[in-house]
């Protein structure tokens, strides 16, 4: 494993170094969140946490012994979405804008960065399903979900950072071995980082007047390094696990996009169209407290990464895998769907 451990620390000073020294110029700026009717919080919350973690992932790999032209295209890509992230946070950016760029960045990714998906494995039992011509577009379509997929899986103090990081310490855990260095290291970056994050999202000892957000920087800058292991580490011979596995260890937020759109366009509103109806907000209509609500989900990921891990290590079935993940999806939307009716019924 080509890192070392003061790599590592070095992730972590310079993520905190950055959240205490970027908040000032947060709040003097109005790069901050203020709460409304979808918004959980009070009071005006700098949106600086995704800055503090791209700048602590960014320069530790410029400190590292290997090769930068490994890193080159995913640096590239981060750093327009980070851009486009704070220029969104600050001065709310079209939704076509931000398609836009994100189509980019996924154009990148593919074409130069050579990360994108060629087979979906054996999901129906029989042999692999190969992409072949449609590898190109399916590709892009995954990176821009996922590039998406960690936002709308926010909304509670700890949640998009707490799904983040079980995909990460379980991505990293079943590639620890890889011989794909650079998305390890980035795997590994992502550990060291978020945990900075999160102390100063949750206010794990210190003042809850010190609370930040990682901001749609965060979140997209998150989802495309997600999608960019998960790929990487997914597809080829030396590949260190099944595509199916894939969708185990993103399945929250996976889960949430996917139902959220389909809920959205049921009810013939836009798939964009924020709304308060994701499972943090059903859960805590249904008079759950947040911190339950938080606990639930990381658990609920926590028990689909352990199930992803398990699939991988004991080689079960990938179609078996893949039945599995459908029928907790289809759970998941039916009992959502429920939730849903019994608020209005009461409401």
């Amino acid at each position: 494993m080509n890192i070392q451990f003061f790599s590592i620390l070095i992730a972590l000073i310079i993520t905190y170094i950055m959240i205490r020294s970027m908040r000032p110029l947060a709040m003097r700026i109005n790069l901050t969140d203020h709460p409304d009717d979808r918004k959980l919080h009070s009071g005006s919350i700098p949106l600086i946490g995704g800055i503090a973690m791209f700048f602590g992932v960014q320069l530790t790999i410029l400190l590292l012994p290997n090769d930068l032209n490994e890193f080159k295209y995913f640096m590239l890509s981060s750093f327009i979405l980070v851009v486009i992230g704070v220029l969104d946070d600050s001065k709310d950016v079209a939704v076509l804008t931000r398609i836009f760029f994100q189509f980019l960045v996924a154009v990148i990714v593919v074409s130069l960065g050579g990360v994108f998906l060629t087979s979906l494995g054996s999901l129906l039992g029989g042999s692999e399903i190969l992409l072949n011509g449609w590898a190109y577009f399916v590709s892009i379509i995954a990176i821009m979900v996922g590039i998406n997929a960690v936002n709308m899986a926010d909304g509670l103090h700890g949640l998009a950072g707490g799904n983040s990081l079980v995909s990460f310490i379980s991505i990293t855990f079943l590639s620890i071995n890889s011989s794909s260095q650079d998305s390890l290291v980035i795997s590994l970056l992502f550990c060291a980082v978020l945990p900075v994050f999160l102390i100063h999202n949750l206010c794990i000892g210190i003042s809850t007047s010190k609370r930040i957000f990682m901001g749609d920087a965060g979140s997209m800058f998150i989802g495309l390094s997600l999608v960019w292991v998960l790929f990487d580490f997914s597809q080829g011979e030396s590949r260190s696990f099944s595509p199916v596995i894939a969708l185990w260890l993103f399945a929250v937020p996976l889960i949430e996009i996917v139902s959220t759109i389909l809920r959205r366009m049921n009810s013939g509103v836009s798939p964009f169209k924020p709304d308060s109806f994701h499972t943090h907000h059903l859960l805590l209509k249904l008079g759950f407290s947040e911190k339950k609500t938080l606990v639930i989900i990381l658990i609920f990921s926590i028990f689909m990464a352990l199930i992803g891990v398990i699939g991988e290590r004991y080689l079960i079935a990938e179609y078996i895998m893949f039945l599995g993940f459908l029928l907790v999806f289809i759970i998941h939307f039916f009992t959502s769907r429920l939730a849903f009716r019994k608020i209005n019924n009461f409401s």
